[in-house]
């Protein structure tokens, strides 16, 4: 495979493409991830593999809807493949969506969602039938009715958790390379299941569901829906540690009417009236220190600074909506002073907070303004222009075309090119934190495995009332005491790995956001 460099949002997307489907897929993925839309061919070509390992790849990208295809412009014969990026490093946040699922409906949702997640894409009545045996498998004293599945399915589907798939165009079989298509009214329309088939199937313990009616009709998870749902979780939370959870409650609550009334694409929410949120409320059984403080919790969101909640009217009692561009935007900015605090220190952070408030400053401004002594200054201003915290503004005063010119160098903060470089930071650190992880386990992979098989035998004998202590005792010595600290240092290193790469997509999502929002104002 020809040697090439991919950028830091392309390595972890290769780096999940390779420890999800393996080592083929991932050098297919790599390619794709770096040259764009390409055919058959040229991976081949490129890759080194057989034209065989290459379809197979590209058939388990694309039934997990990692890659798309269209018709080549040079030749509309033959088929061009692309990576779909996001999709690809959405695979990061499936246990954020099985969570985030179970805790919104509960267990049968999660594991359609899960088994959804497994195929990439499935019939409605193939992801009830193996959830069903799923969930018998777990609950063998009674078998579950699919019915009960089919209705949480219906239920993932009007949230629009899960979307349709496109199908053939009608022009499809006259193409070589066919063409997808699907109305807007269907993307979300749950066809009629046959239920007994399924019930009769889980009865002989099939394994497989085989014909059923509707198996051209697909489904796959809907990655939008869910980084709506991700977003909403973090301005929640937000509204939670600026107040408390009660106040967090009700922003949850008031999100839920915006998302109703709204476009979630949009800069801004459509307004909602006093009278509306206080009688969803009183419907929704919210706890009864909100009832009582219910006018104190939303005044004190409107005039938080963070920007929870605008109000740009007062017809009904008061208009509030959601102005996500300057909400991301706040955001944003804490994300950043956390990371100046971090990187440089507390005078540093004084710096960049004071020149982005003040949008345009001079070096003895900066330095008298923030009572830092100039030496200091200085450094930590020379240190936040090298990584880019903050840039150079040159102006030239001049009346004369033979006077000597004087120049002005003011610093300020460019907080979308900022945000874009944290953000190629914030890939970096992932990527690496990925790596390590990886790195860990793969090197200490019989340790783990010896020591997992050890704690699998020690649980069944502990089970068996027969077997006495002193063998139990014995075959717990036969590791070495240093190979169990390893181990568990291995495993709290790894948590530790798992829990920034979930801290560090978090901070992802609040800078994609910010740019997306940003771009749409301009």
């Amino acid at each position: 495979m020809s040697s090439f460099t991919l950028g830091h949002f392309s390595q972890v997307c290769s780096q999940l493409l390779n420890h999800y489907y393996g080592e083929i897929v991932g050098q297919v993925g790599s390619y794709l991830l770096r040259r764009g839309n390409r055919m058959l061919t040229d991976i081949r070509t490129a890759t080194g593999l057989s034209i065989r390992e290459v379809k197979k790849a590209l058939a388990v990208m694309i039934q997990h809807n990692l890659v798309k295809f269209q018709a080549s412009e040079r030749n509309n014969i033959v088929a061009e493949y692309s990576m779909m990026h996001h999709n690809v490093y959405c695979l990061i946040r499936y246990p954020k969506y099985l969570y985030m699922i179970k805790r919104i409906y509960g267990t049968s949702e999660e594991i359609l969602l899960e088994i959804l997640l497994n195929l990439g894409q499935a019939s409605a009545s193939n992801v009830i039938f193996h959830s069903a045996n799923r969930l018998n498998e777990a609950n063998d004293s009674e078998v579950l009715s699919p019915s009960a599945l089919h209705q949480s399915f219906q239920r993932l589907a009007q949230d629009n958790f899960i979307i349709r798939c496109p199908k053939l165009a009608e022009n499809a079989t006259l193409l070589k390379v066919p063409t997808l298509e699907i109305e807007e009214k269907e993307k979300f329309a749950v066809p009629n299941v046959e239920i007994e088939p399924i019930a009769r199937m889980l009865k002989e313990k099939a394994t497989q569901l085989g014909g059923h009616c509707d198996s051209e009709i697909i489904w796959r998870v809907n990655h939008e829906r869910f980084d709506i749902e991700l977003r909403n979780v973090i301005l929640v939370n937000a509204a939670a540690r600026r107040v408390d959870t009660t106040a967090g409650e009700l922003y949850h609550l008031i999100l839920k009417l915006w998302r109703e009334s709204s476009n979630p694409d949009s800069p801004a929410t459509t307004p909602v009236s006093y009278n509306v949120i206080k009688d969803a409320v009183r419907k929704n059984d919210s706890s009864p220190i909100l009832l009582e403080h219910f006018d104190h919790y939303l005044r004190v969101l409107h005039e938080d600074s963070a920007g929870l909640i605008d109000k740009p009217g007062d017809a009904g009692g008061g208009q509030f909506n959601l102005d996500y561009s300057k909400v991301f935007e706040n955001l944003a900015c804490a994300s950043l002073d956390s990371i100046v605090l971090e990187r440089f220190g507390s005078k540093a952070l004084r710096l960049f907070r004071l020149t982005r408030i003040q949008k345009f400053m001079e070096q003895d401004q900066m330095q008298n303004v923030a009572m830092i002594p100039a030496k200091e200054a200085k450094m930590f201003t020379y240190k936040l222009l090298e990584h880019n915290f903050l840039q150079i503004k040159e102006l030239k005063k001049g009346t004369s075309n033979f006077a000597p010119v004087k120049s002005f160098i003011l610093y300020h903060v460019d907080l979308p090119q900022v945000v874009r470089t944290v953000l190629e930071a914030s890939y970096k650190g992932l990527f690496n934190a990925m790596v390590r992880q990886m790195h860990d386990l793969t090197e200490n992979k019989r340790l783990l495995e010896k020591h997992a098989m050890l704690e699998s035998m020690l649980e069944r004998l502990k089970g068996d009332d027969g077997v006495p202590e002193e063998e139990i005792a014995e075959l717990s010595d036969t590791m070495h005491p240093a190979e169990k600290s390893l181990v568990e240092k291995i495993h709290l290193m790894s948590d530790n790995l798992t829990l920034g790469q979930t801290q560090a997509d978090e901070t992802i999502l609040i800078l994609e956001s910010y740019l997306k929002f940003k771009s749409k104002e301009l």
